[in-house]
């Protein structure tokens, strides 16, 4: 079976969930409030984000995005494609694939969806998010919203799984807050932290455990 076979397969079980998300969490807010990503009020707001798998030049590799400088919650943050749902969307996975077309310039015919990660919390802006993972069967052509994207980052699958990546640091957020020993992905040097990095937690824990040639 091929990797996007298997990694289909494993999509239909029982995923890690938050331990996996958790392996990415600021070791501060762990401790001072562990529940934060997974108490959901029943006013948040729900949103979706994609990750995309393609081949280039036979490597597998995601893609994701720097958000531009606003005075929004997650400004700059490097973050996959994907934002609320609109009325016109027929469901989750209709949104995820809206807001990539939107954002990166990707056809959404283009894209197949295979499945989807665990659900995850932000509570600086009240967004519930749900995690789509879609595949292409070629690398993509990008025509990025300005307005929306600062810069398109692809990613090797291979550095995602790389330990050596996978590091710490001391963040300050926009909002002028100081995080101490966050976890983040080394991805290309640039900091991939917070709810990204949880749900990229995830997905790297699934491939890890799967018994397939990434090539």
């Amino acid at each position: 079976m091929s990797f996007i076979e298997v990694l289909q397969e494993q999509l239909k079980v029982e995923l890690p969930g938050s331990a996996a998300q958790m392996k990415m969490m600021s070791t501060g807010l762990k401790k001072n409030d562990p529940d934060m990503y997974f108490d959901v009020p029943e006013d948040a707001k729900k949103a979706c984000v994609m990750l995309l798998l393609f081949q280039k030049e036979g490597v597998w590799h995601t893609v994701l995005m720097q958000r531009p400088e606003s005075p929004y919650a997650h400004s700059k943050q490097i973050s996959f494609p994907g934002g609320g749902l609109e009325e016109q969307d027929v469901s989750l996975e209709a949104g995820a694939l809206r807001e990539t077309e939107e954002e990166f310039g990707i056809a959404r015919e283009e894209i197949k969806t295979i499945g989807k990660l665990t659900k995850l919390y932000l509570p600086v802006s009240n967004y519930l998010i749900f995690p789509f993972v879609g595949y292409m069967d070629h690398a993509p052509t990008y025509n990025p919203d300005p307005n929306e994207v600062a810069g398109i980052i692809e990613v090797k699958l291979e550095d995602l799984l790389n330990p050596a990546l996978r590091k710490e640091k001391t963040i300050r957020t926009s909002s002028g807050y100081v995080l101490k020993d966050v976890p983040y992905f080394d991805v290309n040097s640039k900091v991939v932290w917070g709810a990204t990095a949880m749900m990229l937690s995830e997905f790297v824990t699934i491939v890890e455990g799967m018994d397939v040639n990434l090539n």
